[in-house]
């Protein structure tokens, strides 16, 4: 469907990032009666998925929103996101362990935690730029981060409930982060069956000069002047 779509034209790292998650699932399917060989495919697959989703998530993000780099506090306001939510998780992870194990299971289930809680913050990120940078839709790429979405806020929730509780919602939270994943391929089938809208050159609604004279008097009504030096 990805490629009937020719999806792999604009999201070539959201494709890559289904296409091996298919050969992940299979693996994990052969070798589930083994446990030593089930370990070892599972928490691999796991690190290269975590890497190849938030890849993927940041490539649709920039796609979204080209033609606003010249904005200087974007890509600040964008990776500053993404530290806040790495901080949040190390601070968990160092005051409260998730996992009493072999340290490098302890690391990858750290890292799983974390980049659900990145990709829930570049998620959330997009959701609220949507609106102040006049973004249009655009089927494929909304349906995309509604997808990831719905697969990264459900666990952080989930983590977040057994962090607070402890182990006594434990088992539905597992329940909930396991079936999110679920839902988000039940959104990708709705929204990549249907054909995305219709292409349009994503511009700023303004003019870039004229658009960054406003910001800036923005900024300056509000007190904060541009000092950025070329």
């Amino acid at each position: 469907m990805l490629f009937r779509r020719k999806v792999q034209e604009r999201f070539p790292l959201f494709v890559g990032y289904i296409g091996i998650s298919v050969l992940v699932s299979l693996s994990r399917l052969v070798v589930f009666q083994y446990w030593y060989p089930r370990y070892f495919v599972y928490w691999v697959s796991e690190s290269l998925l975590i890497l190849l989703s938030i890849a993927a998530l940041n490539q649709v993000f920039w796609y979204t929103y080209r033609g606003f780099e010249f904005i200087w506090w974007f890509r600040p306001l964008y990776y500053g996101a993404i530290a806040l939510a790495l901080g949040i998780t190390i601070r968990m992870a160092i005051v409260s362990p998730t996992v009493q194990a072999h340290p490098i299971l302890s690391f990858i289930v750290d890292a799983e935690i974390a980049a659900n809680v990145v990709r829930a913050g570049i998620v959330a990120l997009f959701e609220a730029m949507v609106r102040p940078m006049a973004i249009r839709f655009q089927r494929y790429s909304f349906g995309i981060i509604v997808g990831f979405g719905v697969s990264s806020i459900v666990p952080v929730l989930a983590f977040f409930s057994i962090y607070v509780s402890g182990t006594k919602y434990e088992y539905p939270a597992r329940i909930l982060s396991g079936s999110s994943y679920i839902a988000a391929l039940i959104i990708w089938l709705r929204i990549f069956s249907l054909p995305d809208t219709t292409p349009t050159i994503i511009e700023p609604p303004i003019p870039p000069g004229q658009m960054q004279s406003t910001v800036q008097g923005y900024l300056e009504a509000l007190g904060v002047s541009r000092k950025r030096k070329k």
